[in-house]
């Protein structure tokens, strides 16, 4: 039993690493940019819920129906005037770019904020007994709230004009360009949601992580690891890789003695280098990325 409750808590770890990653895979698979500023958005989408709740008492899972808009503006902004000027020169240059966005937003909230741990506390804070096992209350909501948002976003790719456009831009810019498609302006909007979708994962992580200014790195090199497990701009494959991270993560720590919680930058690192080494197109490799199961 004890090894199935600490499954079970890697599967609830997991399933919000899936939902956390997905901005930044999406990213990278529509326009070929590894977005460094990811962790400063979770960050951002964090310190909003705290924030939020600190003024007037919302609770973070309804502020994060509150960051959404706010983050999509932000994202649709920087990338419709600034990255969309770089995304077609060499990597590096939109690389170098994102590098110092993630410095620059960290260290303004570190100016605002100073570098205190900040804490949202809720009063649900808990857990409650279901058929034997211990559920945490915060990370349960989170985990099926992520799916619930995983299943809308896999909708509105495939149901939509929008997302339909998204997707023609991720397998062929060039074609999608003949076709009428303002790939630029998609991109805009690819970016906008991914950077909502990211700063929500920050607000609904707000009542179990604490808030600081330099956090955002940590959930940057986890989705690294999390996209070369399950392929660029696959939500099945953030799903697994989200999964598979937060399991291995729990049971290190709970059976590796010495461990810690730290553990799991490091397995970060370890997985993300096995997996570039004997299976660099990641796990699903049969569905191309943000369509097929996207």
């Amino acid at each position: 039993m004890p090894f199935l409750q600490a499954l079970l808590n890697g599967i609830l770890v997991g399933g919000f690493y899936g939902f956390m990653v997905l901005g930044f895979s999406i990213i990278w698979g529509v326009m070929g940019i590894i977005n460094l500023a990811h962790g400063e958005y979770v960050m951002m989408g964090a310190y909003f819920a705290w924030a939020m709740f600190r003024a007037f008492g919302i609770d973070p899972f309804v502020s994060a129906l509150l960051v959404f808009p706010i983050m999509f503006v932000v994202g649709y902004v920087l990338q419709w005037l600034i990255i969309n000027r770089v995304v077609e020169r060499p990597h590096l240059i939109s690389l170098l770019l994102n590098f110092g966005i993630s410095i620059s937003i960290a260290n303004i909230y570190k100016l605002i904020y100073k570098a205190d741990y900040r804490s949202v506390t809720v009063a649900y804070a808990g857990s409650f007994q279901l058929a034997g096992f211990t559920f945490p209350t915060v990370k349960t909501i989170i985990f099926f709230a992520a799916l619930l948002i995983m299943v809308g976003l896999h909708l509105f790719l495939h149901r939509t004009r929008v997302g339909k456009s998204i997707r023609a831009a991720a397998q062929n810019k060039e074609a999608a360009r003949i076709v009428g498609i303002d790939v630029h302006r998609v991109y805009a909007i690819t970016a906008g949601i991914c950077i909502g979708l990211t700063a929500v994962a920050g607000a609904m992580i707000a009542p179990i992580q604490p808030i600081f200014p330099f956090m955002g790195p940590i959930f940057t090199v986890r989705a690294f690891a999390i996209t070369a497990l399950g392929g660029l701009g696959r939500i099945p494959g953030a799903l697994l890789g989200g999964l598979l991270l937060g399991i291995v993560e729990t049971l290190l720590t709970i059976y590796v003695p010495g461990a810690g919680a730290k553990v799991g930058t490091a397995v970060s690192f370890i997985i993300l280098v096995l997996v570039l080494i004997t299976r660099p197109q990641g796990l699903l490799k049969g569905l191309r990325p943000v369509e097929g199961g996207a």
